[in-house]
């Protein structure tokens, strides 16, 4: 554990007054939490602390119910979609990541307008975003919603990662149809899981469907417009704490920006009644967490000019300042996400496994000394 500290302080970025604010974005407090329930946290991709504070939110009454996204075996294929969850089974059915392309909007408006009462509501920052507009042109759906919960998020996949990976893992199996399947659950970077017909249950590190996913191949083509990581327009903002002195903690914690009035008396509640554990570490120690691709993810200007040597146009948001490495770093990015666009993408998990770690590695190499 002192080692892993000793790491840390090495590693640790020195991030100004207006980085934090540019990135992170106004909050008012930062807190490293977990559930203490460990039924919550069982299952759970990262510390159980979302699904422990929809069930407190839920049994307190100060929501009917919260909308999730779940994963649904659709012809042998892993889909989201999102479903609303008013009671505490429901919210635990739904805990883990689910990294694949959803139609967020489609489906939350139709929820809320079918349905009457108090809500919750999940997200990743762009859908938590694109539902903030929504609000103004509907206020009578925005005052069902309560919470605004964001996922930190560098970017989300397209279908066609999923199955791709799905499809090696059924070679395994014997070549039988999914019948369930999970992204990531466990200890720090966690196991992917997944169930056939023939009862045959493959697992692999999660690395196995996130080394792919990490080099953007296949990644949504919106996601390169983005400079949101962390939920600028959320109530809470929650996710993983990638800092080396928590590796070896048998509890894996969750990061949580608290950014609203509300949302605080929820934390402080849960904490209050034992149903989180908080520590408050304030804004920089998250963004300590996410120092690898927290800058990358915000630095769109390097996409752009990546873009246009590739024929993608993008719209720059941030016009932050471009180093030789950084527009390396982004043109990396693009040039994946654009090749797996093409009809040959599929040689991608043909390649050799020590090659896509190599390659990994190289990206990350970039991203930590830009």
């Amino acid at each position: 554990m002192r080692f892993n500290s000793v790491i840390d302080r090495l590693t640790k970025k020195h991030w100004s007054r207006t980085e934090i604010d540019a990135m992170v974005g106004d909050a008012i407090e930062g807190y490293l939490t977990y559930a203490t329930s460990a039924d919550v946290r069982a299952g759970a991709a990262s510390g159980g602390t979302t699904s422990a504070l929809l069930i407190h939110a839920l049994e307190i009454g100060a929501i009917d119910g919260a909308i999730v996204c779940c994963t649904r075996i659709v012809d042998g294929a892993v889909r989201a979609e999102f479903s609303l969850a008013r009671t505490r089974e429901e919210i635990l059915a739904a805990r883990g990541s689910k990294y694949v392309e959803t139609r967020f909007m489609r489906d939350v408006l139709e929820i809320l307008r079918l349905n009457e009462g108090r809500f919750a509501v999940c997200g990743l920052p762009c859908d938590i975003s694109a539902l903030h507009r929504w609000g103004q042109k509907e206020p009578e759906l925005s005052a069902k919603v309560v919470y605004k919960i964001a996922f930190l998020c560098g970017h989300n996949s397209r279908t066609a990662l999923i199955d791709g990976v799905i499809a090696k893992l059924a070679a395994e199996s014997g070549g039988e149809d999914l019948t369930a399947y999970t992204f990531r659950s466990g200890h720090w970077r966690g196991r992917l899981s997944a169930e056939f017909n023939n009862g045959v249950i493959v697992e692999k590190p999660f690395s196995y469907f996130s080394d792919y996913r990490n080099l953007n191949f296949f990644s949504e083509r919106k996601c390169m417009a983005c400079s949101d990581h962390f939920g600028y327009a959320a109530d809470l903002s929650i996710g993983d704490v990638w800092l080396y002195s928590l590796r070896d903690d048998p509890i894996k914690h969750s990061g949580v920006l608290v950014r609203t009035p509300t949302a605080q008396e929820l934390v402080q509640s849960a904490s209050a009644a034992g149903v989180i554990d908080a520590q408050a570490v304030g804004r920089e120690y998250i963004l300590d967490g996410q120092s690898r691709v927290a800058p990358t993810h915000y630095n769109v200007s390097a996409r752009v000019k990546a873009g246009e040597k590739l024929g993608i146009r993008i719209k720059d948001t941030v016009f932050e300042r471009i180093t030789p490495l950084k527009f390396l770093s982004a043109y990396l990015v693009m040039w994946n996400m654009r090749f797996s666009e093409k009809e040959h993408a599929h040689w991608i998990f043909r390649l050799p496994r020590p090659l896509i770690k190599l390659y990994l590695y190289i990206k990350k190499g970039l991203e930590t000394v830009h």
